[in-house]
């Protein structure tokens, strides 16, 4: 290899740099990691005078030996404007990676670049400067970088980005190495180009010698930059790519700071290891379901109850909703416990046992969906008087008091209400629109014709076979966005959720980035693999405006996590309530 100029001399960075021996720069430059630098940037040269056709990145990587396992490379889209967002956990190599990585699928690309990657030659032609330490003076340059990426993105190229717009930091709060707050000014940008946003996370973080210097003089630490290349050559890095955000979900978000947020956590999620959030669900022996009751038999025992217990009607759908006492309706109660087994084992829950009805069924009302035409159980809810349960059996009569512990207050509150649960829609009917919401006309027509009762209260599951990770995201979002203001600390849970908690710097972006209810089922739909979103009865619920009071695991129904939900249908939306209990105000 010939000699060649080098591409970092330590005598442009240090005060009368000319006059020092060659000897002491030299090793200046070893301990400052300039020196593998130097060599690795004289290879690339060497090759390319060789004839090598590879871009400058993959031949950096190569020579640094900046190795890493890739998932995801096929969410990177081939044209359109396009923004790859990353966190930014160790500095120089962070962006030879990137450009390795987004090289593979598009040529048209930049990298923003700032403290020490700009002294590589051969990023030069792929960059757009930006100084993160400069004050005022920096802050008036950079304008002329963000138009450049403006035009960039017009013209329908890609952007690489680290938004931190420096190398990861200690957090004393987190006791961990973080990112730094992301800047909005990128979410503008996106903005302003509808540019598709895919997030990348890179594993790692820099050395303890490079966060001293960070918590002592930050501003001094890009000096230490290339000794960090050094390390991060001995190490194999982890990098996944994330599902791409489309410009068409930008407007839910209030403002540049909210969108920032939810694209930092849509990053963040990327990193939990799978085999780290793998579900571990309890063993259980699943008895042989019992047959499903006679039709025949089933029509002429709904044609026989009184006309006082039907509460809705859906002449189009021939859908007719009952509320019935137990002892009424022996038949379809079986034919009840039977399908709901099938339901909830459908989806990773259910009793076990043949028929899954319990000592609670025979004193709650049942509100039965009732398929005229088909002659068949389309769903049914149960719910409990509490006033008659409290009088009549005392707190033990209600069924969530098997999983929690209440309060007296919670208790006082509760009897001017109704407990539901045991909600399910039977597989013929869940594709259908008009389904749950038929099932809640006929609720919401209950509650009109009984105005003692002025709230809803219950649990709604969400079952295990969600990924570890999205329960943690929705636990966390839940306990985040909405808990009860003054009943979150009147529940105790007896088997409340362990191990299902976000990082807490993922946590603390929950309460902006996902400020929108509906901005959390799509984040879920970008975890699980068949891309289902958050279960629908949850949907429903914080499309009422409920709150939640405690969560607690069901280890004897599949470990689902429990949310013990309020409603408020006083409270509702207008259109909500209009809809439902057929009132406006």
């Amino acid at each position: 290899m010939k000699k060649r100029q080098k591409m970092v001399d330590l005598r442009d960075y240090i005060p009368a740099g000319s006059v020092w021996p060659e000897w002491l720069i030299n090793l200046g430059e070893r301990f400052l990691g300039f020196h593998a630098l130097n060599v690795a940037h004289a290879h690339i040269e060497d090759d390319w005078e060789n004839g090598s056709e590879e871009n400058f990145f993959k031949l950096a990587c190569k020579h640094l030996n900046l190795l890493y396992d890739l998932e995801g490379l096929e969410n990177i889209p081939k044209e359109g404007p396009c923004v790859i967002v990353a966190n930014h956990p160790h500095g120089m190599s962070d962006g030879l990676m990137f450009g390795d990585i987004a090289m593979r699928v598009r040529s048209d690309i930049r990298i923003i670049v700032n403290e020490f990657l700009d002294c590589v030659r051969g990023m030069r032609p792929y960059e757009i400067k930006v100084d993160v330490y400069g004050g005022d003076k920096a802050k008036r340059a950079n304008m002329l970088g963000m138009k450049q990426i403006l035009q960039w993105l017009r013209e329908g190229h890609c952007i690489l980005v680290f938004p931190s717009g420096s190398a990861a930091s200690y957090s004393k709060q987190d006791g961990r190495i973080i990112d730094d707050p992301w800047q909005t000014n990128i979410s503008s940008l996106i903005r302003k180009t509808n540019a598709t946003v895919v997030p990348m996370h890179i594993s790692g973080h820099t050395g303890r010698l490079f966060q001293l210097v960070t918590r002592v003089a930050k501003e001094h630490r890009s000096s230490l930059l290339a000794r960090e290349i050094k390390r991060d050559g001995r190490m194999r890095h982890t990098i996944r790519i994330g599902k791409p955000i489309s410009p068409s979900s930008f407007s839910m978000f209030k403002d540049d700071a909210a969108l920032s947020d939810y694209l930092r956590l849509c990053t963040m999620l990327l990193r939990y290891e799978k085999k780290e959030m793998k579900q571990e669900t309890t063993e259980r022996r699943m008895a042989p379901i019992d047959e499903p009751g006679s039709p025949d038999v089933l029509e002429a025992e709904m044609a026989a109850l009184p006309p006082e217990t039907l509460c809705y009607e859906n002449s189009k759908t021939g859908l007719k909703v009952f509320a019935v006492e137990a002892a009424q309706i022996p038949h379809m109660m079986h034919e009840i416990g039977v399908q709901r087994e099938i339901t909830f084992r459908a989806v990773g829950e259910g009793s076990g046992t043949a028929c899954d009805l319990d000592d609670y069924d025979r004193h709650y009302v049942h509100l039965i969906m009732w398929d005229c035409n088909r002659k068949a159980l389309a769903g049914a809810y149960r719910f409990g008087r509490t006033d008659v349960i409290l009088r009549e059996k005392g707190a033990k009569g209600i069924y969530n008091s098997m999983f929690f512990e209440f309060s007296r207050k919670f208790l006082d509150f509760a009897k001017d209400g109704l407990e539901l649960g045991r909600a399910f829609i039977t597989k013929a009917y869940q594709r259908h629109p008009a389904s749950l919401d038929t099932l809640w006309m006929g609720l919401g027509r209950y509650l009109v014709a009984h105005p003692e009762y002025r709230y809803l209260y219950g649990t709604v599951s969400i079952s295990s076979e969600y990924s570890h990770l999205s329960r943690a995201l929705m636990l966390t979002y839940l306990r985040s966005n909405r808990m009860h203001p003054e009943l979150q600390h009147e529940v105790k849970a007896k088997c409340p959720p362990e191990d299902m908690e976000l990082l807490s710097e993922d946590a603390r972006l929950i309460p902006a980035a996902l400020e929108e209810p509906k901005l959390l089922a799509p984040l879920v739909s970008r975890i699980e693999p068949d891309g289902k979103g958050i279960p629908v009865l949850l949907r429903q619920y914080l499309r009422l405006g409920g709150t939640m009071s405690a969560f607690n695991i069901d280890h004897d129904f599949g470990d689902t996590l429990d949310c013990l939900v309020i409603v408020e249908p006083g409270a509702t939306d207008a259109r909500m309530r209009q809809r439902y209990l057929g009132l406006s105000d």
